[in-house]
């Protein structure tokens, strides 16, 4: 059995790009964690709660979503949300890699360096989750061609792997459901996971594919 750690900045990250691949880790036995580096308290409200309270009410929504995806192992540092750009970088990855060490991770997933939708944080966990990698296998979420018009930021990595996430589509919605809060991306949300058709896509950042290599179909070798 393998270990898998995603590192995200925000609650509903790992639901938006990665709950596919880490429900069916889960269900097939995996160690499944997720080390969410902010509580989201500069997001959206949804109309739910004051704005003081809005980190409190979306470290719950995390546990929930983590739940429905199987994650068992959630650890949150509570870093200022809007901030990891303002932290130093070897500071952030020894933060990663000492969670993942703790963890005992084989394979990190995190965002690639455009970060999906251009945010600072998520640019963070690129560069910390890559930078703390230590012989580990790595994998940036990444988008297929005919959806690269969502992405902003930059240009996605190339697909270099293919993960099969249809039977657990439903549990990926489900957690995604759970943030509550953030019910404002459910759009964009259904667009993506509809454009996907029952795959998630990434990119092996390490070890490195050959370029000609057909896309692997998993994440833990």
């Amino acid at each position: 059995m393998a270990t898998l750690l995603a590192v995200t900045a925000h609650p509903d990250d790992e639901s938006f790009l990665f709950g596919g691949a880490l429900a069916a880790y889960a269900a097939a036995g995996h160690r499944c964690g997720l080390l969410c580096l902010t509580d989201g308290q500069q997001g959206r409200t949804g109309g739910l709660v004051d704005r003081r309270d809005l980190g409190e009410l979306r470290r719950a929504e995390l546990r929930r979503a983590a739940g429905i995806l199987g994650i068992e192992h959630l650890f949150t540092p509570g870093l200022v949300d809007g901030e990891l750009d303002r932290m130093d970088d070897a500071a952030g990855a020894d933060l990663v890699a000492a969670c993942a060490d703790r963890f005992g991770a084989e394979v990190l997933l995190t965002f690639g360096p455009e970060g999906a939708s251009g945010h600072a944080d998520h640019k963070a966990c690129w560069r910390w989750t890559t930078a703390s990698a230590n012989g580990r296998r790595v994998y940036a979420a990444t988008f297929p061609v005919g959806l690269q018009a969502d992405v902003r930021g930059g240009q996605p990595l190339p697909v270099t792997t293919i993960i099969d996430i249809g039977r657990h589509q439903d549990s990926k919605r489900r957690a995604f459901l759970e943030h509550a809060s953030q019910r404002d991306h459910l759009e964009l949300f259904d667009r993506i996971l509809t454009g996907f058709d029952g795959q998630e896509y990434y990119h092996r950042v390490r070890p490195a594919m050959s370029g000609d290599s057909a896309p692997e179909t998993s994440l833990i070798g």
